[in-house]
């Protein structure tokens, strides 16, 4: 049941690199530690940091682009308004809210299109929250009295949502934030309403805020890297399960020794083969066993025997490679042949062509009673798949037709027709 319940496994090409970037620089160890919590306050190493960046990549990016994205179109949708509030102000709405802020975000997203790029996106965030602050500034200069004030503390608390939303490292946000406090405590000066001391009061209550804004996107942060080592921990997992239901899925189709088909793998085979071909397709099925195989066994011992068993598999793994045969071992000694698409004459070239490599091998049978050396004895049978043949009457006759090999003499080949009946080659 689990060989045919077990789910196909396909991870996104980024998970599928940083697992191969951890196996590889040996980081097992440090995701394991900081997924169990028994390493957490430790900075990430560079290596592993520059993983979880590479797997959050993209939707960090989508969130950076549409912060700068909605911020802008806030800006210029506020336009008409702050027109109507302080027509005399036109210059510097157009100016601050619209030139100034749009050129910043282009820049910006410039920043945003490459991952490389963080130093620049840190200073081009940077940058957008001045000349953001600085249209405020600008524009409030215009308005003057409450309403500066009024405007300003919008950009503040705008631009500080940034502080939580925009996936910089902590680094990169504290600077952001500085520069927004540096802003803010400029237009405290500038705004002649607001007094020396009431201006620094308010920088610091607005600063105290961003400092709490910092420690809430440090603390996004470290669940973000949690969580993305969880999911690589959880791929990996996946994919040691999917490793491991593959190989018992090579161990049920396969013979341990031989490295080929076993019979119930050869009727799969046979089943998917006749289901893909045309019905007048050519199919030929050969049987081959081994000679005076028992005879080897008791002159030089079973382990001879079985390396002769695991020089068959490869020879047959070998041309079967380079013309699309499916090989099985059936028995002690005995193996089956699939040749799609191939008719009697081929599939005799086929068989030839392996006793001829096994010729050249010179694997000593010393009691043969037929040669020196290791040989093999075969049964060919032919069809179309249009007539219709399950893969037990091929065997048959194909069977019958390697005892009719054997009786001509071994160390040969026989074919039949279908129906069976036996004909010496």
């Amino acid at each position: 049941m689990l060989l045919t319940l077990m789910p196909t496994v396909v991870d996104p090409p980024m998970i599928t690199d940083a697992l191969g970037r951890i196996e590889a620089e040996g980081l097992w160890d440090e995701v394991s530690g900081r997924c169990t919590g028994t390493i957490r306050k430790m900075p990430l190493s560079p290596a592993l940091a520059r993983i979880v960046r590479m797997v959050t990549w993209s939707e960090n990016r989508r969130i950076a682009l549409g912060w700068f994205r909605n911020v802008t179109a806030i800006l210029w949708l506020t336009m008409p308004f702050d027109y109507i509030v302080a027509p005399q102000a036109l210059t510097a709405i157009v100016l601050g809210h619209g030139v100034l802020s749009t050129s910043t975000y282009l820049l910006a997203r410039r920043a945003w299109r490459d991952i490389g790029h963080e130093r620049w996106q840190g200073l081009t965030t940077c940058l957008f929250t001045f000349v953001v602050m600085l249209s405020a500034i600008y524009t409030g200069s215009e308005l003057g009295g409450q309403d500066f004030e009024r405007l300003l503390n919008i950009g503040f608390f705008g631009l500080a949502v940034g502080l939580v939303l925009l996936p910089l490292s902590l680094w990169w946000t504290s600077w952001t934030a500085a520069v927004l406090g540096l802003a803010f405590l400029a237009s405290q000066y500038v705004n002649p309403a607001i007094g020396d001391a009431n201006g620094l009061l308010y920088t610091l209550y607005f600063s105290i805020l961003s400092i709490a804004l910092i420690y809430t996107r440090m603390h996004m942060i470290r669940r973000q890297v949690r969580s993305t080592l969880a999911r690589l921990s959880e791929a990996r997992h996946r994919h040691m399960l999917v490793q491991a239901y593959d190989r018992l899925r090579i161990m049920a189709a396969t013979d341990p020794l031989t490295g080929l088909y076993n019979r119930q793998a050869m009727a799969d085979a046979f089943a998917r083969l006749t289901g893909e071909m045309a019905a007048d397709a050519p199919l030929s099925v050969a049987m081959i066993d081994i000679d005076d195989f028992k005879r080897l066994n008791d002159s030089l011992g079973h382990a001879v025997g079985d390396q002769a068993l695991r020089t068959m598999g490869t020879l047959l793994q070998d041309l079967a490679a380079a013309h699309r045969a499916v090989c099985g071992r059936i028995g002690g000694e005995e193996f089956l042949i699939l040749l799609p698409h191939t008719d009697g004459a081929g599939a005799r070239q086929w068989v030839a062509t392996l006793m001829q490599a096994l010729a050249d091998r010179a694997i000593p049978n010393p009691e043969s009673r037929i040669a020196p050396q290791v040989t093999v004895s075969a049964g060919i049978v032919s069809t179309t798949t249009g007539e219709g043949h399950g893969l037990e009457a091929l065997m048959r006759a194909a069977d019958q037709a390697l005892y009719a090999a054997k009786r001509a003499g071994r160390n040969r080949v026989a074919a039949a027709d279908m129906p069976p009946s036996s004909i010496l080659v």
